[in-house]
C-alpha cells in the first residue's frame, strides 16, 4: 500500500508538470461534478479522554490510503466532497500497571510496548467552501467520517508476559465502528479544461471510544496529507447566469 501511494503521488506530480499551466477558458455552461483517484500518508495517535488502572503513553505512528474521490459543487463557492478510503494505520503505546500492592506484576516493572496494525475502510462527507482566482482554487473542507476497522493486530514487547501470544488479534477488543469529525484545508490546480490536480492536509478526530472493556476512554486522531488528480464532467452543469444565458 505505501509503494502504491508513492507511485500515485509522483504520478499526480508529473501530470501536473506536463500539462499546460491553465487552460484557455471556455463558453458555456462550467462542469461542477469531479471524480478522482486520491492518496494519503499521515499519523496516528490515541486521545486520551479518562484515565483508567493503566498507565499508558502514546506516540505518534504512521498511516497511508488510497480513495476513490467524488466532489459536487452547487455553485463557484459551496460544494460536498466525498469518497472510499482504504487506509492502513499504525499505533504505539506504553503501558504498565499503577502500583496498588506489593505483588510482582510483570505488568509493573516496565512499560510494555505495544504495537497495533490496522486496516480501514472510511466514508468522509465534507462541506466544501472554495474561494476561487483563475485556475488557482482555496478550499476548506469541514465534516463528517464513518471508519470500519477491517483487520487489526497487535505485537508487543514483554518477555515476562508468557500467558500472552507476542502476536494478537485485536478485532474482538475493539469497537469496529468509528465516527469522527474532520477538517482540512486543501489547494486545487486547474491544468487543462477537465482536469484538476490537488494538495493539502487534513485532520480527524473520531467521537466513539475505541477499546472495549477498559477504564479508560480514548480516542483516535489523525493528521493526513493528502493528493490527487480530479477529472470534471459536464453532469449536472452549473446553469450560465441569466445575462449569459440571454446571450
Amino acid at each position: 500500500m505505501k509503494h502504491l501511494i508513492i507511485s500515485l503521488v509522483t504520478a499526480v506530480l508529473l501530470l501536473g508538470a506536463a500539462l499546460p499551466a491553465r487552460a484557455d477558458d471556455e463558453t458555456g455552461p462550467a462542469p461542477n461534478v469531479s471524480f478522482g483517484l486520491a492518496g494519503s500518508c499521515g499519523w496516528y495517535n490515541f486521545w486520551q479522554r479518562k484515565g483508567g488502572d493503566m498507565i499508558i503513553k502514546h506516540e505518534f505512528a504512521p498511516g497511508y490510503g488510497g480513495a476513490f474521490v467524488l466532489e459536487k459543487m452547487f455553485n463557484n463557492i459551496v460544494g460536498i466532497h466525498t469518497g472510499l478510503w482504504f487506509n492502513q494505520i499504525h499505533l504505539v503505546l506504553k503501558m504498565k500497571s499503577r502500583i496498588t500492592s506489593l505483588e510482582i506484576d510483570p505488568m509493573l516493572l516496565a512499560y510494555t510496548k505495544m504495537k497495533v496494525e490496522g486496516w480501514t475502510i472510511s466514508f468522509p462527507l465534507s462541506l466544501v467552501t472554495s474561494l476561487n482566482a483563475s485556475f488557482f482554487s482555496f478550499q476548506i473542507h469541514a465534516g463528517i467520517k464513518y471508519t470500519q476497522i477491517l483487520k487489526s493486530k497487535m505485537t508487543h514487547n514483554n518477555q515476562m508476559l508468557s500467558i500472552y501470544s507476542r502476536k494478537m488479534d485485536m478485532m474482538s477488543l475493539v469497537y469496529p465502528s468509528q465516527f469522527g469529525f474532520t477538517l482540512g484545508l486543501f489547494f486545487k490546480f486547474r491544468t487543462v479544461a477537465y482536469v484538476d490536480i490537488f494538495f493539502g492536509g487534513e485532520g480527524e478526530l473520531y467521537v466513539t471510544q475505541m477499546i472495549k472493556e477498559n477504564s479508560d476512554v480514548s480516542h483516535l486522531f489523525g493528521l493526513t496529507v493528502q493528493a490527487g488528480v480530479m477529472f470534471r464532467t459536464n453532469i449536472f452543469p452549473i446553469p450560465a447566469p441569466a445575462e449569459q444565458a440571454a446571450l
